[in-house]
Protein backbone atom coordinates (compact mmCIF):
# COMPACT_ATOMS: atom_id res chain seq x y z
CA UNK A 1 0.00 0.00 0.00
CA UNK A 2 1.52 3.19 -1.27
CA UNK A 3 0.65 6.85 -1.42
CA UNK A 4 3.21 8.33 -3.76
CA UNK A 5 2.51 11.45 -5.30
CA UNK A 6 -1.19 11.52 -3.67
CA UNK A 7 -2.60 14.76 -2.13
CA UNK A 8 -5.11 13.61 0.73
CA UNK A 9 -7.10 16.62 2.65
CA UNK A 10 -8.55 15.73 5.64
CA UNK A 11 -10.97 17.11 8.09
CA UNK A 12 -10.99 17.29 11.53
CA UNK A 13 -7.65 16.41 11.35
CA UNK A 14 -6.28 17.58 15.10
CA UNK A 15 -8.63 15.48 16.89
CA UNK A 16 -8.29 11.93 18.02
CA UNK A 17 -8.63 9.76 15.02
CA UNK A 18 -7.90 12.42 12.42
CA UNK A 19 -4.27 12.59 13.94
CA UNK A 20 -4.14 8.91 13.14
CA UNK A 21 -5.17 8.97 9.69
CA UNK A 22 -2.67 11.87 9.31
CA UNK A 23 0.12 10.13 10.58
CA UNK A 24 -0.71 6.62 8.89
CA UNK A 25 -1.15 8.99 5.26
CA UNK A 26 2.12 9.83 5.84
CA UNK A 27 3.88 6.85 6.65
CA UNK A 28 2.33 5.81 3.23
CA UNK A 29 3.95 8.28 1.52
CA UNK A 30 0.96 10.61 0.89
CA UNK A 31 0.92 14.25 0.88
CA UNK A 32 -1.42 15.52 3.10
CA UNK A 33 -3.36 18.35 4.25
CA UNK A 34 -4.57 19.07 7.68
CA UNK A 35 -7.60 21.21 8.12
CA UNK A 36 -9.58 21.85 11.20
CA UNK A 37 -11.30 24.97 12.02
CA UNK A 38 -9.00 27.95 13.51
CA UNK A 39 -5.37 28.01 14.03
CA UNK A 40 -3.57 24.36 14.85
CA UNK A 41 -1.63 25.80 17.65
CA UNK A 42 1.05 23.90 16.93
CA UNK A 43 3.68 23.77 14.34
CA UNK A 44 2.64 21.06 11.40
CA UNK A 45 5.36 20.75 9.60
CA UNK A 46 7.64 20.39 12.95
CA UNK A 47 5.19 17.60 14.05
CA UNK A 48 4.28 15.93 10.88
CA UNK A 49 7.19 16.37 8.22
CA UNK A 50 7.36 18.27 5.21
CA UNK A 51 5.08 15.97 3.75
CA UNK A 52 1.93 17.68 5.72
CA UNK A 53 0.61 20.77 5.36
CA UNK A 54 -2.64 23.00 7.44
CA UNK A 55 -5.29 24.47 6.22
CA UNK A 56 -7.66 26.13 8.14
CA UNK A 57 -11.77 24.98 7.38
CA UNK A 58 -15.11 25.63 8.33
CA UNK A 59 -17.20 22.38 6.98
CA UNK A 60 -20.22 24.63 7.12
CA UNK A 61 -19.08 27.09 4.86
CA UNK A 62 -18.99 26.57 1.16
CA UNK A 63 -17.10 29.14 0.23
CA UNK A 64 -14.43 27.74 2.52
CA UNK A 65 -14.64 24.45 1.08
CA UNK A 66 -14.15 25.70 -2.68
CA UNK A 67 -11.20 28.13 -1.43
CA UNK A 68 -9.42 24.97 0.72
CA UNK A 69 -9.91 22.54 -2.64
CA UNK A 70 -9.34 25.48 -5.33
CA UNK A 71 -5.53 25.90 -3.28
CA UNK A 72 -5.12 22.50 -3.20
CA UNK A 73 -5.47 22.05 -6.82
CA UNK A 74 -3.08 25.34 -7.92
CA UNK A 75 -0.66 23.82 -5.76
CA UNK A 76 0.01 20.23 -6.08
CA UNK A 77 -1.89 19.35 -9.31
CA UNK A 78 -4.36 17.19 -7.98
CA UNK A 79 -6.63 16.56 -5.03
CA UNK A 80 -6.80 12.23 -5.23
CA UNK A 81 -8.10 11.94 -1.69
CA UNK A 82 -10.43 13.17 0.93
CA UNK A 83 -10.82 12.05 4.62
CA UNK A 84 -14.48 13.79 6.09
CA UNK A 85 -13.98 13.55 9.71
CA UNK A 86 -14.73 16.45 11.05
CA UNK A 87 -17.87 16.30 13.21
CA UNK A 88 -19.94 17.47 16.22
CA UNK A 89 -21.35 15.31 19.54
CA UNK A 90 -22.99 17.01 22.22
CA UNK A 91 -24.26 14.53 24.32
CA UNK A 92 -26.41 14.23 27.31
CA UNK A 93 -29.35 16.57 25.55
CA UNK A 94 -32.92 14.81 26.45
CA UNK A 95 -34.46 14.99 23.20
CA UNK A 96 -37.75 16.85 24.13
CA UNK A 97 -34.97 19.42 25.41
CA UNK A 98 -33.08 19.96 21.67
CA UNK A 99 -33.44 23.64 20.65
CA UNK A 100 -33.90 23.55 16.91
CA UNK A 101 -30.06 25.79 16.82
CA UNK A 102 -28.85 22.66 18.42
CA UNK A 103 -30.06 20.58 16.36
CA UNK A 104 -29.48 22.47 12.81
CA UNK A 105 -25.84 23.14 13.98
CA UNK A 106 -25.42 18.92 14.26
CA UNK A 107 -26.80 18.51 10.63
CA UNK A 108 -24.64 21.55 9.30
CA UNK A 109 -21.25 19.94 10.22
CA UNK A 110 -22.01 16.12 9.87
CA UNK A 111 -24.58 16.42 7.19
CA UNK A 112 -24.16 19.37 5.41
CA UNK A 113 -20.00 19.56 5.71
CA UNK A 114 -19.99 16.26 4.75
CA UNK A 115 -22.11 16.85 1.19
CA UNK A 116 -20.01 19.70 0.48
CA UNK A 117 -16.83 17.99 0.79
CA UNK A 118 -18.12 14.98 -1.14
CA UNK A 119 -19.53 17.75 -4.09
CA UNK A 120 -16.93 19.46 -4.64
CA UNK A 121 -14.12 17.45 -4.33
CA UNK A 122 -15.69 15.03 -6.66
CA UNK A 123 -15.22 17.59 -8.93
CA UNK A 124 -11.91 18.45 -8.95
CA UNK A 125 -11.59 14.73 -8.72
CA UNK A 126 -13.24 14.49 -12.18
CA UNK A 127 -10.57 17.17 -13.58
CA UNK A 128 -7.60 14.91 -12.71
CA UNK A 129 -8.38 11.39 -13.48
CA UNK A 130 -10.50 10.49 -10.36
CA UNK A 131 -9.72 9.76 -6.95
CA UNK A 132 -11.70 8.20 -3.28
CA UNK A 133 -13.78 9.81 -1.02
CA UNK A 134 -13.84 8.51 2.50
CA UNK A 135 -16.93 9.34 4.85
CA UNK A 136 -17.56 9.34 8.49
CA UNK A 137 -20.62 8.18 9.89
CA UNK A 138 -20.93 5.72 12.79
CA UNK A 139 -22.16 3.50 14.77
CA UNK A 140 -25.09 5.42 16.61
CA UNK A 141 -26.56 5.76 12.93
CA UNK A 142 -28.10 2.80 14.30
CA UNK A 143 -28.10 2.83 17.95
CA UNK A 144 -30.75 5.00 18.92
CA UNK A 145 -29.67 7.03 21.84
CA UNK A 146 -32.60 9.88 23.04
CA UNK A 147 -30.06 12.08 24.37
CA UNK A 148 -27.96 12.43 21.52
CA UNK A 149 -30.88 12.60 18.48
CA UNK A 150 -29.14 15.46 16.45
CA UNK A 151 -25.96 13.45 16.08
CA UNK A 152 -27.61 9.65 15.39
CA UNK A 153 -29.47 11.56 12.85
CA UNK A 154 -27.16 13.43 11.37
CA UNK A 155 -24.91 10.51 11.16
CA UNK A 156 -27.84 8.02 10.20
CA UNK A 157 -27.93 10.19 6.66
CA UNK A 158 -24.29 9.71 5.82
CA UNK A 159 -24.38 6.17 5.05
CA UNK A 160 -26.96 7.27 2.47
CA UNK A 161 -25.23 10.06 1.17
CA UNK A 162 -21.79 7.73 1.00
CA UNK A 163 -24.22 5.33 -1.94
CA UNK A 164 -25.84 7.99 -3.62
CA UNK A 165 -22.25 9.86 -3.81
CA UNK A 166 -20.61 6.82 -4.86
CA UNK A 167 -23.46 6.07 -7.72
CA UNK A 168 -22.72 9.60 -9.01
CA UNK A 169 -19.05 9.37 -8.84
CA UNK A 170 -18.18 6.21 -10.70
CA UNK A 171 -18.50 7.92 -14.03
CA UNK A 172 -15.88 10.35 -13.03
CA UNK A 173 -13.67 7.30 -11.51
CA UNK A 174 -14.16 9.03 -8.21
CA UNK A 175 -14.79 6.12 -5.34
CA UNK A 176 -17.19 7.15 -2.32
CA UNK A 177 -17.02 4.93 0.82
CA UNK A 178 -17.75 5.53 4.56
CA UNK A 179 -16.08 4.04 7.98
CA UNK A 180 -18.94 3.60 10.94
CA UNK A 181 -16.17 3.76 13.81
CA UNK A 182 -17.97 2.34 17.24
CA UNK A 183 -16.60 3.47 20.51
CA UNK A 184 -13.32 5.22 19.82
CA UNK A 185 -11.16 6.21 22.69
CA UNK A 186 -10.89 9.76 21.93
CA UNK A 187 -11.73 13.44 23.72
CA UNK A 188 -15.18 13.18 21.75
CA UNK A 189 -15.81 9.34 23.80
CA UNK A 190 -14.97 11.30 27.19
CA UNK A 191 -17.50 13.60 26.29
CA UNK A 192 -19.79 11.05 27.57
CA UNK A 193 -18.95 10.93 31.24
CA UNK A 194 -21.73 12.01 33.03
CA UNK A 195 -21.28 14.03 36.18
CA UNK A 196 -20.40 11.89 39.28
CA UNK A 197 -19.40 8.41 37.01
CA UNK A 198 -15.67 7.29 37.06
CA UNK A 199 -14.00 7.10 33.75
CA UNK A 200 -14.19 3.13 34.56
CA UNK A 201 -17.70 2.80 35.22
CA UNK A 202 -18.15 4.59 30.99
CA UNK A 203 -15.09 2.15 29.66
CA UNK A 204 -16.78 -1.20 31.55
CA UNK A 205 -20.52 -0.31 29.94
CA UNK A 206 -19.14 0.53 26.91
CA UNK A 207 -16.88 -2.48 26.83
CA UNK A 208 -20.12 -5.07 27.43
CA UNK A 209 -21.55 -3.66 24.13
CA UNK A 210 -18.48 -4.59 21.97
CA UNK A 211 -18.22 -8.46 21.60
CA UNK A 212 -14.11 -8.17 20.45
CA UNK A 213 -14.01 -7.15 24.63
CA UNK A 214 -12.46 -3.58 24.16
CA UNK A 215 -13.12 0.05 23.30
CA UNK A 216 -11.22 0.86 19.92
CA UNK A 217 -8.36 3.03 19.26
CA UNK A 218 -7.82 5.93 16.74
CA UNK A 219 -5.33 3.48 15.02
CA UNK A 220 -7.91 1.07 14.26
CA UNK A 221 -9.89 3.37 12.50
CA UNK A 222 -7.19 5.16 10.56
CA UNK A 223 -6.04 1.42 9.42
CA UNK A 224 -9.91 1.10 8.16
CA UNK A 225 -9.40 4.75 6.46
CA UNK A 226 -6.44 3.61 4.82
CA UNK A 227 -7.75 0.50 3.40
CA UNK A 228 -10.59 2.74 1.52
CA UNK A 229 -8.52 5.42 0.39
CA UNK A 230 -5.83 2.99 -1.21
CA UNK A 231 -5.99 3.41 -5.25
CA UNK A 232 -5.10 -0.35 -5.28
CA UNK A 233 -8.86 -0.99 -3.81
CA UNK A 234 -10.07 0.05 -7.23
CA UNK A 235 -13.18 -1.71 -7.68
CA UNK A 236 -15.12 -0.91 -3.81
CA UNK A 237 -17.34 2.03 -3.51
CA UNK A 238 -20.55 2.91 -2.53
CA UNK A 239 -19.49 0.37 1.03
CA UNK A 240 -19.95 0.64 4.05
CA UNK A 241 -17.10 -0.91 6.78
CA UNK A 242 -17.99 -1.01 10.45
CA UNK A 243 -14.74 -0.57 12.33
CA UNK A 244 -16.80 -1.17 15.62
CA UNK A 245 -15.61 -4.96 17.38
CA UNK A 246 -18.57 -6.11 16.60
CA UNK A 247 -21.12 -3.96 18.19
CA UNK A 248 -23.31 -3.90 15.16
CA UNK A 249 -23.52 -7.90 15.26
CA UNK A 250 -27.12 -7.64 17.14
Amino acid sequence: MTFENQTILVTGALGGIGAAVVRSLLEKGARVVLSDHGDPGKDVHAEYGKLAGFAALDVTSEDAWKQVIDRIVASYGALNGLVNIAGVFTPGIPFEDMTLAQWRHHMAVNLDGTFMGCRLAMRAMARTGGGAIVNFSSGLAHIMLSDAAAYCVSKAAVPALTRLAAKAGGKHRVRVNAVLPGAIDTPMLWGNLRPGQQPQELIDMLVKQHPIGRIGVPGDVAQAVTFLLDPANSFITGALLAVDGGQLVD
